[in-house]
């Protein structure tokens, strides 16, 4: 017989509670899922369907056995608020996929997890928890991995349940696109106030998204990773073809009266570009800005 994989996922917002569901849809996988306030069930809504996923909720560690894999789907800020988890008998050993945004996931961890065991992810799936347990899908996507042995072994994990999992040979590329994305989408919604779409819509958002992304293209090469030019245009272009109900996470952060991710999207392009002689004036304004949004939250 062979045994279960055990997986912890941290973070019970809308991305960590959909990998949870989707995970647990394989009854090879056992599926537990960290929350602050607790919960009797978890529902993933995607279109007119619904599926109240089969995981374990809980709120600490204690009386838990040791887990094979640590999803960490918190917001970047909340990563020092797992501490008592990462020193936790129950993660002693465990690999680590971290499923946020920005391009520093190893360097989050480095105070209580060994690098080689840090998996950074992608994840281009939208979700909203509308209600504490109730999560709905607003855009579908996949998680992506770079080409190592430990993407090999969650890729396997994952193979029987409904997350998109894909193995990426130039994931450098692909994690700079997303910061680009992430650059474009999340701030300028944020600070106007929109749906993504409107970022291509509205010519003054869309000039600003421009001069973002080209700055993260100069910073991206500086650090050895090539994006192309045309991915500026091909962005926001296809931002116009999404549902006026598309929000950001960030925007939705605002309307919630939460942190923003800010530091790990454009303060990150502004810290990386600082440190390789690279000025990137437009990033830092936005992050001043979100600063001061926030401050107002």
């Amino acid at each position: 017989m062979t045994s279960r994989s055990r997986v912890l996922v941290l973070g019970s917002g809308g991305i960590g509670s959909l990998v949870a569901a989707r995970l647990a849809m394989d009854p090879d996988v056992d599926v537990t899922l960290a929350v602050r306030r607790p919960t009797s069930s978890l529902t993933l809504v995607e279109g007119d369907n619904e599926f109240v996923a089969p995981v374990h909720i809980v709120t600490g560690p204690a009386g838990l056995e040791r887990y094979d894999w640590v999803v960490v789907a918190t917001k970047v800020y909340d990563v020092p608020g797992l501490r008592s988890w990462f020193e936790s008998e129950v993660c002693d050993g465990a690999r680590y996929l971290v499923a946020q945004n920005g391009v520093e996931h190893a360097e989050r961890l480095a105070p209580w997890v060994p690098a080689g065991r840090v998996l950074p992810a992608i994840v281009t799936y939208g979700a909203e928890r509308v209600t504490p347990g109730r999560v709905v899908q607003t855009l579908a996507g996949s998680v992506r991995l770079p080409s190592n042995a430990l993407a090999d072994e969650f890729a396997a994990v994952s193979a029987a349940g409904s997350l998109q999992v894909d193995v990426v040979a130039e994931f450098a590329t692909a994690l700079w696109t997303k910061l680009a994305l992430n650059l474009a989408s999340n701030s300028l919604t944020t600070i106007a106030d929109v749906p993504v779409r409107e970022v291509a819509l509205r010519p003054g958002l869309r000039d600003v998204a421009t001069s973002l992304v080209t700055e993260c293209c100069a910073v991206a090469r500086a650090t050895g990773v090539e994006l192309e030019e045309s991915v500026v245009d091909e962005m926001v272009t296809r931002f116009a073809e999404y549902p006026p109900t598309l929000h950001s996470s960030m925007w939705q952060d605002r309307h919630s009266g939460r942190l923003f991710e800010h530091d790990a999207i454009s303060g990150a392009l502004t810290r990386i570009g600082r440190a390789r002689g690279i000025d990137t004036p437009c990033a830092a304004l936005i992050t001043s800005l979100l600063d001061g949004i926030e401050m107002g939250c």
